[in-house]
């Protein structure tokens, strides 16, 4: 086992904290303040739905991504081991294999949002906007 230098110890810490500030501003100021946006602005229901499935979808990705990193990191995979464990077939170690579903997870909020992404302009075009 490999022992830490301070920096590497910093810089670890650093990144956990900005993780988790991340997280905590996309759950409480980004996802709350969209939401209320499309709830009073003066835009068709349709409009307002899809901005709240696209903010539902933010979040869940958020989490799963933030639960994901924290599966991989109870792991204590390298890059190259994430690689291995992403890129194979399903695992059979119950830990890989709970890494493996929340990376899958993560990977379906991120088709979500772009599904979203996508169907805002969409709707847009269709209501002749």
């Amino acid at each position: 086992m490999t022992d830490k230098s301070g920096i590497e110890e910093v810089f670890e810490l650093f990144g956990k904290a900005t993780t988790g500030l991340a997280v905590l501003m996309a759950v409480l100021i980004v996802i709350p303040l969209t939401l209320w946006y499309a709830w009073k602005s003066p835009n068709s229901l349709a409009d307002q739905i899809l901005v709240t499935l696209l903010c539902v979808s933010f979040g869940w990705g958020w989490v799963s991504l933030v639960r994901c990193y924290q599966s991989l990191r109870k792991l204590g995979l390298d890059g190259e081991g994430r690689l291995r464990l992403f890129s194979g077939s399903r695992p059979e170690d119950p830990d890989e294999l709970h890494a493996w579903q929340l990376g899958r997870e993560c990977m379906y909020a991120v088709l979500a949002v772009l599904f979203c992404i996508f169907a805002i302009p969409a709707a847009c075009w269709l209501s002749d906007k």
